[in-house]
């Protein structure tokens, strides 16, 4: 039996739906209008619709692994779907959809990566060799078999673990109605067991709509926790984060309420109202399996569940459909009523040798600005390459830096557990978990240290200095564009508003995006400066700091010291941790090292790629707005050739596309305003 929260989930989405449909319906009849005006607004208008066409809710569901992931999955569920794994799982990808049946599909990546693990199930083998050379189509798979296929198995070594998945993702398909209506579980793979599955977690956060990341209450906020909620939840602008204290049943009740007043305080490091959560996942699921509501509610799952619900229908559903409402408006408004159309109304009004003068002498305009166009992006260009150089040096400096300051943390280090007389296979695994644990938190620190302290303030003094330079070359043939625009509409119906720079080139671009995630404008240059800096600098943990931080693994450690060296290690204690420190040491600095060049210029590759990309994204827009002119000329012309009674009938047209225009408005200011006062 499904939950209140569960039903008003369903019901609110309904509502939700009532309102996308709404939008769509906009969306089609301004993508119209656009052809009519034979405007470039195809991609716009298609990745809006995209947005709100999609009929999902994505919530991801994250956490370090062994932290009850997949159990809290199960009891939001309330049904033991996924299996909880006691093994490290793959980099894939398991999204829970609805379905009439319970079956999965297992998506391939294409192309595959080379070289493929060995120990792969025999079905998928087959199926990757059949489709050889080809694109790989999805694999239906046994439902109770998955775990063959995302579970690494038992013996797999530090070089086998490393290596990529074949597998993209698997979709898990049931038949609960809280799927029904949209709603998809993402169940990411665990976070810090490994590089490779640690970044596809990561690289997933831009397509989510919530966050549920789940922490142990037996360890609460630990250093790679906090890490991620600053670097990846905040860095990646997530707002609404829900904070799942899992276990909490396992901590004594007197004791309780510290705990949950220390996760606050540290959550409250980043997130000034941090919305925590207390519960016992697998309570709750037992509580939800043998209907006993009791248990459910003692568990504290319900207030989650509440908060979830009201998260669902009424922010970010709102906020999913109210920015594409807006924009939208914005191009019928400011780009076709206040340009377009006084432009076209004027020229129509022109003989047609007038009209050829005047476009002979806009042409030539135009080729100028395109001239001048070409001649700012190459500029562009070797400023951003210099820059390039510059985050390669200082990336370079921070890993020799850190080189030399692992022996410093490594001598200062001292293990709780005794390696004894006579070191065993167990102690020695048990101390290197400790001096793993240790070197983790160290370097991460180091590293937050370093990019909060050197790296993002030197981001965003590059990206403001470029961006003004963007801002002033550009700023001065929009001007130019502005004054062809006056001449084009006679002068006196070219009303439109002052639109700021940024807003305008974000407006024509499509949206400022640097990778997944869109850039806010509002902010100017400097706002855009400090998204940059906090954005570009979180690729840093696809370098050298997270590569070492994966080889930082007890079992591949304890591999490549190999069980020779533990006859090696003497028979003294104290020798024989020295002898162990140094050998993880040695082999910590070696990986840094052998990855310094390699490392740093990826991180600065990275950044250089993000400013480019947002340099470009300006620049063209200058190239649409100029496109846009000559096409509508070019258009006018060529009803001017084909008589009066043609450019009656585009009269006609036009008086009928205004109206279409002012009807489509009244909708989206009614739409507007039903979901910014829902």
């Amino acid at each position: 039996m499904l939950c209140m929260e569960q039903n008003n989930i369903i019901k609110d989405f309904g509502e939700f739906q009532k309102r996308q449909k709404e939008l769509v319906e906009i969306l089609e009849g301004a993508a119209d209008v656009t052809r009519f005006f034979h405007m470039s607004k195809e991609q716009e208008l298609e990745e809006l619709s995209k947005k709100v066409k999609s009929d999902t809710f994505k919530i991801m569901v994250t956490g370090t692994f062994k932290n009850g992931k997949s159990t809290f999955i199960n009891a939001l569920l309330g049904e033991e779907i996924l299996p909880a794994y006691a093994l490290p799982c793959t980099a894939v990808i398991n999204e829970l959809k609805y379905g009439e049946k319970k079956r999965a599909v297992l998506y391939f990546r294409n192309p595959l990566p080379d070289p493929l693990p060995d120990k792969l199930a025999e079905r998928a083998r087959k199926h990757m060799d059949h489709y050889k050379g080809r694109k790989i189509p999805p694999l239906e798979i046994p439902y109770d078999e998955i775990e063959d296929y995302v579970v690494i198995p038992m013996g797999t070594d530090e070089k086998q673990m490393k290596l990529q998945s074949p597998y993209e993702k698997v979709e898990l398909f049931y038949p609960l109605e809280l799927l029904k209506n949209g709603v998809e579980i993402i169940d990411s793979p665990g976070l810090n067991e490994d590089e490779t599955r640690t970044k596809v977690t990561k690289d997933y956060l831009t397509k989510v709509d919530a966050i549920l990341y789940v922490l142990n209450a037996n360890a609460i906020c630990a250093g790679d926790e906090m890490e991620f909620v600053k670097d990846d939840l905040q860095g990646n602008d997530f707002d609404s984060v829900f904070f799942v204290v899992n276990r909490f049943d396992q901590i004594k009740p007197r004791e309780q309420p510290q705990i949950r007043q220390y996760a606050e305080v540290k959550l409250k490091e980043v997130y000034k109202k941090p919305e925590l959560f207390c519960i016992s996942a697998l309570e709750a699921l037992e509580g939800r399996l043998s209907q006993d509501e009791e248990r459910v509610e003692k568990s504290g799952f319900l207030l989650l569940e509440k908060r979830l619900t009201e998260f669902l229908t009424k922010q970010k559903g709102r906020a999913k459909l109210v920015q594409p409402a807006k924009k939208v408006k914005q191009i019928l408004s400011n780009e076709i009523l206040r340009i377009v159309l006084p432009r076209e109304y004027n020229l129509l009004e022109h003989s047609l040798d007038d009209i050829y003068k005047l476009y002979k002498d806009v042409d030539v305009k135009l080729d100028s600005l395109k001239a001048e166009q070409k001649q700012r992006k190459s500029e562009m260009d070797m400023k951003i390459e210099r820059s390039g150089r510059n985050f390669e040096r200082l990336a370079k400096k921070n890993i020799e830096n850190l080189i030399h300051t692992v022996p410093v943390w490594i001598e200062n280090f001292n293990p709780k557990t005794d390696i004894g007389i006579v070191p065993t296979k167990k102690k020695v695994q048990k101390i290197i978990e400790e001096i793993t644990d240790y070197l983790k938190e160290n370097i991460r620190n180091y590293q937050n240290e370093w990019k909060q302290k050197t790296l993002e303030p030197v981001i965003e003094e590059e990206a403001i200095q470029i961006f003004q330079s963007v801002e002033r070359d550009i700023s001065e043939i929009y001007t130019e564009i502005d004054e062809i625009n006056v001449e084009l509409s006679g002068g006196k119906s070219y009303n439109a508003d002052p639109v700021p720079f940024w807003q305008r080139a974000v407006g024509v671009a499509g949206g400022l995006v640097l990778g997944d995630v869109g850039l806010a404008v509002s902010g100017g240059i400097n706002g855009i400066g400090k998204e940059m800096a906090t954005t570009a600098a979180f690729e840093l943990g696809a370098g050298a700091i997270l590569g070492v931080l994966g080889f930082l693994n007890p079992f591949t450690i304890m591999a490549v010291i190999g069980i020779a060296f533990l006859g090696n290690l003497g028979s003294s204690s104290s020798k024989a941790l020295e002898k162990l420190k140094r050998q993880i040491e040695d082999d910590v600095i070696k990986n840094l090292g052998e990855s310094e060049e390699k490392q740093a210029e990826e991180l600065a590759d990275n950044i250089q790629a993000k400013f480019k990309a947002i340099s470009d994204q300006v620049i063209n827009s200058v190239s649409k707005e100029i496109r846009d002119i000559e096409v509508q000329m070019k258009t006018i012309i060529d009803r001017k050739e084909q008589g009066q009674l043609a450019i009656d009938n585009r009269k006609v047209e036009l008086g009928e596309h205004k109206k279409k225009i002012d009807h489509l408005n009244s909708q989206l200011d009614a739409l507007i305003f039903k979901l910014v006062e829902a």
